[in-house]
């Protein structure tokens, strides 16, 4: 066992009574599985890991629930403002090209962003972290702002405490399917968290605003460093308090999962359930970086939160923009 192992891993000969009962609960993540499955043990910890859905960490005070959890990142910032007894470690399991989710049907005549200005974009809800994202990234990178588009949000409880500030043009659609939205063309795009599976079985209907996304997607990493980190590792305010090593000790065994996957995959890429996977993990370091998924608040991830910070406080989730350090655990 080397030095980084030992940081990570449990001693084998401590007494299970000796171990702080921890409940964790995340999405079934490949880089968290070495966690989940105990190959990797928490240096502490007797650790009880839940998986669930990824979206089932978007709708709900994770924090009132769990020990820890994954979190929505707009969520999570919102309740830290309110001052919610919930606090953060520097942990980002879930990153997404977040242009590949904005929709339109594929007879439309719109082919760029500032094509949907004055027109109708349907989403299930308007505060998700996805959306955010989205809304902060065309205004500024593209030209089109928040305020020049009616959303429609097939919700009536945005969640979160959230609010669409005054000045949106919004409309509410309880119930409503916002694909079904688009394709009665009672909307002019869909903006959801999830690829449509009518999309996915490739049913006629729909395409993706940008009609080369991947190319545009990763345009847009080499002009802003961004690739959009959408959920984080929170923990309860009261169980930090009392155990701040706890902190370091789930900061160490999620940085040494993501560590293991990516030796796993670097050893044999057919691993991977994809045909072209060998060409696809060198184009994926190549525009990247050899470690696109790093954890805690290096440069390259200090941008990309205060990037979505700056849009959260744009946006009205947030009355201030507060400074990393108030938001994250230090480890």
């Amino acid at each position: 066992m080397n030095a980084r192992d030992s940081q990570t891993v449990i001693d084998r000969e401590a007494s299970p009574s000796s171990l702080l009962p921890v409940q964790l609960a995340m999405a079934d993540y490949d880089r968290t599985r070495p966690i989940a499955d105990g190959r990797i043990k928490p240096a502490g910890v007797d650790l009880k890991f839940e998986t669930s859905w990824i979206g089932d960490f978007c709708t709900q005070p994770v924090y009132e629930k769990y020990d820890v959890a994954e979190f929505s990142l707009s969520w999570y910032v919102a309740a830290k403002a309110r001052r919610e007894p919930v606090v953060a470690l520097p942990l980002f399991p879930l990153r997404m090209p977040v242009l590949a989710y904005l929709f339109v049907r594929d007879d439309a005549d719109i082919s760029a962003p500032r094509d949907l200005v004055g027109r109708r974009i349907a989403c299930p809800g308007y505060r998700y972290t996805v959306n955010l994202w989205v809304r902060g990234l065309l205004k500024e990178h593209y030209g089109l702002s928040p305020e020049q588009v009616t959303w429609v949000g097939c919700t009536a409880d945005e969640g979160a405490g959230y609010r669409v500030p005054k000045g949106i043009p919004y409309e509410q659609a309880p119930g409503a399917d916002p694909e079904q939205l688009l394709r009665e063309g009672k909307a002019d795009a869909l903006l959801v968290p999830t690829t449509p599976a009518s999309f996915l079985r490739r049913q006629p209907g729909l395409r993706r605003l940008f009609r080369d996304c991947r190319a545009e997607m990763r345009s847009l990493y080499t002009r802003t460093s961004i690739l959009p980190i959408t959920h984080t590792i929170v923990m309860k305010q009261s169980l930090y308090e009392e155990n701040k090593w706890l902190a370091r000790s789930l900061y160490d065994a999620f940085v040494e999962a993501q560590r293991q996957t990516d030796a796993f995959y670097d050893d044999d890429t057919k691993r991977l359930a994809l045909s072209e996977a060998v060409f696809f993990l060198e184009e994926e370091r190549a525009i990247y970086g050899p470690n696109a998924w790093s954890q805690g608040l290096d440069a390259k991830n200090r941008h990309v939160i205060e990037t979505f910070v700056r849009y959260a406080h744009e946006q009205g989730y947030i009355d201030r923009v507060p400074k990393l350090e108030e938001l994250f655990t230090p480890v």
